[in-house]
């Protein structure tokens, strides 16, 4: 638990963390596309520029984002990739 708190204080500082990871654009595809509605039920409240919704809404929205691409890596983990044959 001493790593995750290293990494909690590292980023309340703002410090970038190394990028050991990659990802899937076909996953970040689905993801924007399966997060659309999300996007126009804050837009409806708050307006069309994502600069001017509050933090809490960003963080909903973004939240939305992350799930729907790990919904897409999840799948392909556990399904692998399809023949289109």
């Amino acid at each position: 638990m001493a790593h995750l708190e290293e990494i909690k204080k590292r980023v309340a500082k703002g410090e970038k963390l190394n990028r050991k990871a990659t990802s899937n654009l076909i996953g970040v595809k689905y993801a924007r596309q399966q997060s659309k509605e999300k996007y126009l039920e804050i837009a409806k409240e708050s307006g069309f520029v994502l600069h001017e919704w509050s933090n809490e809404q960003r963080d909903e929205f973004f939240n939305t984002i992350i799930l729907n691409y790990l919904d897409y890596v999840s799948e392909l983990a556990d399904e692998g990739i399809k023949s289109s044959d």
